[in-house]
């Protein structure tokens, strides 16, 4: 499409280019005399210049010069190229046909005029050159970029997969030893997460509604681990249906308060979230468990870099006296 648009935009300008020739050429109260094929051989002189200059310009390195003097040198040996070669060719064919008397300000007229449509031409094609050489750097980049997102969410789930993995199956393990029946009940409960945590973990973004009944059946799963130990209350303001999350990022945030938090079936730890228009807040009460110090953190940290290559931003942690908060972004889901 861009070489069509070239070139039509050259015919178009050698089109002007004998029109206003003859403007010049014809006396007042006359009508023009065009000749027909002067528009083509216009045209091919123009394809010829930029067909030059484009040569020249990838045959000529830049090396330690600005970008610049490296156009600049393009131009004006470009330019001496054509104009001695044509001018040349010019004068040749008038000479051996003899429809034009050549002498030295002929000459000098003619080498002027092809000099001057070089420098319009000219001009015209490293301009071209250059913004479409840059268009295409930018869709290099662009292409890039998604590759290397792709990349650092799909490295980052790779991480936070085995890890829920390991929990549960050290919890099924106990079960199975404890009460076979509840193991059995804890397994189908398992392979229902599991299999979404599969079915989503190379999508970079959810649905929120997926994620919230995803959350809800881990807290499932968290009362039979902990006997309900730990209760959960969400809260959804409006106009948050179309909002968007990243995977398992709620699973993470529950998973968290569960791992740092003590609580138990006849004090249970409730926690709360609030999905807002831009953002989701997880609250709960701090009950910190003794070995709180000597954790690495490292579910909110691979969920702070999920959030940074997706949405380009942190999440917000807030620890106070008595309570912990944790914001993660939102996104909007596009129909």
């Amino acid at each position: 499409m861009p070489k069509a648009i070239n070139y039509l935009v050259l015919f178009v300008f050698s089109l002007l280019i004998v029109l206003y020739a003859a403007l010049l050429t014809t006396p007042n109260g006359q009508s023009l005399n065009i000749h027909l094929d002067a528009p083509f051989w216009i045209f091919l002189q123009c394809v010829i210049a930029q067909w030059l200059t484009l040569k020249v310009y990838r045959f000529v390195k830049q090396g330690n010069s600005s970008i610049t003097a490296h156009i600049t040198k393009v131009f004006f040996v470009s330019n001496l190229v054509f104009s001695t070669l044509v001018t040349s060719l010019v004068i040749a064919l008038e000479t051996a046909i003899g429809i034009q008397q050549v002498d030295s300000m002929h000459m000098v007229a003619t080498l002027g005029m092809n000099a001057l449509l070089h420098a319009l031409v000219g001009a015209y094609s490293l301009a071209f050159e250059l913004v479409t050489r840059l268009q295409r750097q930018q869709l290099v980049l662009a292409k890039k970029d998604k590759a290397l997102l792709d990349s650092q969410v799909k490295t980052l789930q790779q991480h936070i997969d085995p890890h829920f993995l390991f929990n549960n199956l050290n919890v099924l393990s106990a079960l199975i030893v404890k009460d076979p029946d509840e193991a059995e009940e804890y397994l189908a409960q398992f392979s229902d997460i599991y299999r979404y945590i599969l079915e989503h973990k190379s999508k970079n973004l959810v649905p929120l509604s997926h994620e919230l009944a995803f959350a809800n059946h881990y807290m499932a799963l968290i009362n039979t681990r902990f006997n309900g130990a730990y209760t959960l209350n969400v809260t959804q303001g409006k106009g948050t249906n179309t909002s968007e999350i990243i995977p398992c990022a709620l699973q993470l945030a529950i998973e968290n308060v569960v791992k740092h938090n003590a609580a138990s079936s006849d004090n249970p730890l409730e926690i709360t979230i609030d999905i807002q228009s831009d953002c989701i807040v997880i609250t709960n009460p701090l009950r910190l468990k003794e070995f709180k110090a000597h954790s690495n953190k490292i579910g909110l940290t691979h969920l702070n870099a999920q959030c940074q290559a997706i949405f380009n931003q942190s999440i917000l942690v807030n620890e106070g006296d008595d309570h912990f908060t944790l914001t993660l972004p939102l996104g909007v889901e596009v129909a």
